[in-house]
């Protein structure tokens, strides 16, 4: 924005021209100067750097012709331009926004959105969508294009000959321009409602869980690939592992960007293949891009998962650069019993039994999940998880357990209560279940 005047004088009138009629009529042109442009060129014909009737002239027919330009477009390609995918260049939003102003305005809106950035590349496109009279289309682009590209040059040429010492003061007077340009799409964002909330929802899932990790275990769903890839497409931000089935790992892969990929168990021993049916090995998880491995659920325990098969898979994980996530837990049955801090003692000490020799370069994640809250209405109190989360750091420690270990909670964490767990600094995170089917609400 700031080097406007020496872009200008560097491009001259044929740059000029070229600029407002991208920005006037291609797609890809939303993104170029046009207010700014054209005032701060008019400012330089007071300076005598240009002329400013060939300056109105160039900026004028640019303005009419990349607006019939854009008609013709969008005629040609009609609604079909709905359809097309985002990309770096263009965005469905712009044209939402275009097409929502266009519908409110008719076709007084090729006159208004000359004086709207973004707006005012895709108005004359969706003008040849609708297939608005031509010649009726011309007098509104004529009208918006001289109000525009002759009323902007001139008032500049007007501040740089009565204003004395102008150039001190052009950046302000472009920053004002910038700003009035973009006040109709401010206060249309403090206006509706859904507009606050989806940049709310991306400020927040920008520092919510900084420092945290957050780990979305879908179990067994969902059923079908076009919902695993939406699902994967709404979690994926920052300090989040999504956890999806097998048969979805290498499709997730393929779509996050920000998140890691986990996957919900591996073979306990470390074999790269052979007669193992229904297996799947820490190799084969590497290779499809996989991260983390949840280890020892409470869900693959009921089904019979011993502590001595869980610390072989700890160990097969670790020794092929996986990191697990060991849960742990105990009944109803065993906290009614006061066995609490026995049990989570006894499966840690087993479960870590095989990683004497592994050393500091690896890490391990430890996520408590009392199975008598998972599903049942019983909650665990953030004040209760954080109390056993002290007890496993603790109980680590006189393992004289030297490995990297970051400490979770896992048991019905949901949208509503996932901050209650994290305020604390001793939960480095929480592993969600059911919850995770509606990652959106997160975020």
């Amino acid at each position: 924005m700031f080097d406007l005047i020496p872009l200008i004088k560097t491009i001259g009138y044929l740059g000029i021209f070229g600029i407002v009629f991208a920005e006037s009529g291609l797609f890809i042109g939303f993104f170029l100067p046009g207010d700014s442009l054209i005032f701060t060129a008019g400012f330089l014909a007071s300076q005598g750097f240009l002329n400013i009737w060939n300056l109105v002239f160039l900026i004028f027919i640019g303005a009419v012709i990349g607006d019939s330009f854009g008609y013709a477009f969008g005629k040609k390609v009609g609604p079909m331009i709905f359809k097309r995918e985002d990309s770096f260049l263009f965005h469905k939003d712009n044209l939402n926004k275009a097409k929502v102003f266009y519908e409110k305005y008719g076709g007084k809106a090729i006159i208004l959105a000359r004086f709207m950035p973004g707006i005012r590349t895709f108005a004359p496109i969706l003008a040849g969508v609708g297939r608005m009279h031509y010649s009726k289309f011309l007098s509104f682009n004529i009208i918006g294009g001289a109000l525009w590209g002759i009323g902007l040059p001139l008032l500049g040429y007007y501040l740089g000959n009565v204003v004395p010492n102008i150039d001190r003061y052009i950046v302000l007077i472009v920053l004002f321009i910038i700003f009035i340009s973009v006040s109709p799409m401010i206060w249309h964002i403090l206006k509706d409602k859904n507009a606050r909330g989806r940049i709310l929802n991306a400020l927040r899932a920008k520092t919510k869980y900084a420092g945290k990790l957050i780990v979305f275990n879908w179990k067994m769903n969902p059923e079908t690939l076009e919902s695993a890839i939406d699902m994967a497409k709404k979690g994926d931000h920052k300090n989040i592992v999504i956890v999806p089935p097998f048969v979805f790992i290498e499709e997730i892969g393929k779509i996050i960007k920000k998140a890691k990929l986990g996957a919900q168990d591996l073979f306990y021993k470390d074999a790269g293949g052979g007669s193992f049916t229904g297996e799947i090995s820490a190799s084969e998880l590497i290779n499809l891009g996989v991260k983390y491995v949840i280890v020892g659920h409470s869900e693959r325990r009921a089904m019979g998962e011993s502590n001595e098969i869980i610390s072989s898979k700890i160990k097969t994980a670790l020794d092929n650069g996986l990191i697990p996530i060991l849960c742990v837990g105990e009944s109803l049955e065993q906290r009614n019993a006061g066995k609490t801090n026995e049990i989570i003692q006894f499966q840690l000490s087993t479960a870590l039994s095989n990683l004497k020799l592994i050393t500091s370069n690896f890490q391990l994640i430890i996520a408590y999940e009392p199975i008598w809250a998972i599903g049942t209405g019983n909650n665990c109190s953030p004040e209760d998880a954080l109390k056993m989360i002290e007890f496993i750091k603790n109980t680590l420690l006189t393992f004289n357990f030297k490995l990297p270990t970051k400490i979770l909670y896992g048991g019905s964490v949901n949208p509503e209560n996932i901050n209650d767990f994290l305020k604390y600094k001793e939960i480095d995170g929480v592993l969600v279940g059911g919850a995770s089917l509606n990652p959106e609400l997160f975020f």
